[in-house]
């Protein structure tokens, strides 16, 4: 049996809605926000982490086309750098949230911001956007080894729990590391503020745990549909590959418990 699946409705894309503005976006680049005049402002990531970030998804492409060609010594080869780039992205994220000083937010500047009155400038992301980057990496990752299982068997199937699992784990570690290194969340006024903002098309606010995390159960629960997907309609997934599945889906849950209980959704306003 399941646990009940929460769904959270991340910050920016409740102010996209507010704007009008289509939901969809890629799973890999964390939602991006909205400068005076309505344009898109992609955030600048750190090339401690960016660098490996792109090296982890080339390797994946590598590795994914090579199983597809049946070449497994080469695509073990390339899911060891999936695995050894991921990881630097993480410790990479872990430095630039431990090390950046937090900026002086308070909701006066925040209005400002809202209102358009803040000069805008390249933008930097701030170390909970930074986190995210690597969070949604690990989720792209986790994804398409999940669907990779389907006709895997022996050597394959064993390559792909090993990253599969390496994967979860190290995710499970990194948010971890998020709730002993992140700042506390600001006051729930100051997030109904930080959302006004966006909504304004004012100047973009600074990211925090609390307005990123919202972002990870949807992503969360694109891997247990997957993974339900395949058990249910898969012609070619083994015994191996289904129990492989089943121990996933209960970490992948046990996961979002845990943010859904750190990171619940800002309430709407009345």
């Amino acid at each position: 049996m399941h646990a009940p699946r929460k769904a959270a409705l991340p910050l920016a894309l409740a102010a996209s809605l507010a704007m009008g503005i289509p939901a969809a976006a890629s799973a890999k680049a964390p939602a991006t926000a909205r400068a005076a005049g309505g344009d898109v402002v992609t955030p600048i990531y750190p090339s401690l982490v960016q660098t490996r970030v792109d090296r982890a998804e080339r390797a994946l492409r590598h590795a994914t086309k090579r199983i597809e060609n049946n070449k497994l010594d080469q695509a073990a080869a390339s899911f060891k750098v999936v695995r050894r780039q991921m990881a630097a992205a993480w410790r990479g994220a872990k430095y630039v949230i431990r090390t950046t000083p937090p900026p002086p937010a308070t909701e006066d500047r925040v209005r400002a911001q809202a209102s358009g009155g803040a000069p805008v400038g390249p933008t930097l992301a701030s170390p909970a956007d930074t986190g995210l980057l690597v969070l949604s990496l690990q989720h792209e990752v986790a994804s398409d080894v999940i669907q990779l299982v389907d006709g895997a068997h022996g050597t394959g199937l064993s390559m792909l729990s090993r990253t599969l699992f390496f994967t979860l784990n190290r995710r499970d570690q990194a948010i971890q590391d998020i709730l002993v290194l992140a700042p506390p969340a600001p006051p729930a006024d100051d997030a109904r503020v930080r959302l006004r903002a966006h909504a304004s098309g004012g100047a973009p606010v600074v990211s925090t745990f609390d307005t990123v995390m919202p972002n990870v159960p949807p992503q969360l629960q694109d891997e247990t549909q997957g993974i339900d997907g395949l058990k249910s309609d898969a012609t070619d997934l083994t015994a191996g590959g289904r129990r492989l599945l089943n121990a996933a889906e209960t970490q992948i849950e046990k996961t979002l418990g845990v943010v859904n209980t750190n990171w619940p959704p800002v309430p709407a306003e009345d």
